[in-house]
């Protein structure tokens, strides 16, 4: 199993946004790729979490972040994991429907579905996916990754 440092995803992804390999090279253009990369040098303080949909259970629920822009005839949100201070796991991509609480998104996994953000869904394997495989061999902001962490260490 291959465990992830901070110096082999800076070098084998990007400092700031480790994109799945779904979207290898980065298929966004060039707006969207900037607006990602400053969610991630943003900073946690900055973070929105979806709260209204139910993940999992323990300390683990509800940890999905999700930051959204907006613009004139086009919007673009980023579902992520935040790895560190200024970086980011990219899940998804995609964009609000006729309101702000729906969405289309495309999944790392490859899959695409719609979500609504006011209803409480009782899983979501989708969100809690580390989408490029192997554990992280640091504590990152993230609970859930942090628990694979520690699970693959003790077997």
């Amino acid at each position: 199993m291959k465990t992830h440092t901070l110096e082999s995803i800076a070098r084998d992804f990007n400092s700031e946004v480790v994109v799945p390999i779904l979207w290898h090279p980065p298929r966004f253009d060039r707006a969207d790729w900037m607006w990602i990369k400053n969610v991630a040098q943003a900073g946690p303080e900055l973070d929105g979490r979806v709260t209204d949909i139910k993940i999992g259970s323990g300390p683990h629920a509800r940890r999905l972040n999700c930051m959204h822009r907006t613009q004139p005839r086009r919007n673009f949100t980023v579902f992520y994991r935040r790895i560190a201070d200024t970086m980011i796991l990219v899940l998804g991509i995609g964009s609000h429907n006729t309101n702000d609480k729906q969405y289309t998104v495309q999944w790392a996994d490859g899959n695409k579905s719609r979500i609504v953000l006011s209803k409480t869904a009782p899983s979501g394997e989708q969100y809690l996916v580390n989408p490029i495989g192997g554990c992280f061999g640091f504590r990152t902001l993230d609970p859930v990754l942090n628990a694979e962490r520690l699970s693959s260490s003790i077997k």
